[in-house]
């Protein structure tokens, strides 16, 4: 490869890793799954949001439930059997588990919606310059200037949210997790990212 060739992949590089530190990530900051949990399989699964925008909580409930599908275990979104009027009480929800035949449920709670200003300090990079005819020697000087990038302060947006597996046989809880969204880009990016996770982690402790 080129020395210009070079310059330019680094600066490039440089410029994808800038906008991506700005994307949403979520993350599993803590788990915890019953290790004596000896059950047969789950099977079918009623999916609970304690979300007060009733689209976001439907729209988790079935993402969820879609989610169970890929992995052969039956999905149920609980606005499907539970009707919205009054919103879910535990009677409700006792009854949509006998109604569903569900050995499990899952309740998601939003737990909060947090703001924090932070100061991005300044930063100095080279910039490569194409075009110099110097020859090899005088490439180098030529080929870069310094620039600068001023600080700034810009405001984080961080969900968390909090999920409990019951067991519906023996109503104990079997699983439970808490995750932070950090700048999520949409209530539709939180949703899948937190699902994937949620049902990776449960696979990994061995309960799906």
């Amino acid at each position: 490869m080129s020395l210009k060739r070079m310059m330019q992949s680094v600066f490039i590089l440089s410029l994808i890793a800038f906008f991506l530190s700005g994307c949403s990530t979520t993350k599993l900051v803590t788990s915890w799954s019953d290790p004596n949990f000896n059950e047969l399989p789950i099977q079918k699964v009623l999916i609970v949001g304690v979300i007060k925008n009733d689209l976001n909580r439907r729209a988790y409930e079935s993402h969820f439930a879609e989610q169970l599908e890929k992995q052969g275990i039956a999905g149920i979104a609980a606005h499907q059997v539970i009707s919205d009027s009054g919103g879910y009480t535990e009677e409700k929800i006792r009854s949509a588990v006998q109604k569903a035949g569900a050995d499990a449920a899952i309740i998601a709670r939003l737990a909060d919606v947090e703001k924090k200003e932070r100061y991005v300090p300044p930063t100095y990079e080279y910039e490569p310059v194409f075009g110099y005819g110097h020859g090899f020697y005088g490439y180098y000087g030529m080929s870069t200037r310094y620039v600068s990038m001023p600080g700034y302060t810009t405001t984080d947006t961080i969900v968390k949210l909090e999920t409990i597996v019951f067991s519906t046989r023996s109503e104990k809880m079997i699983w439970a997790g808490a995750t932070r969204s950090f700048n999520p880009s949409s209530a539709t990016s939180v949703i899948k990212e937190n699902t994937q996770i949620i049902i990776n982690d449960m696979k990994e402790s061995g309960l799906l």
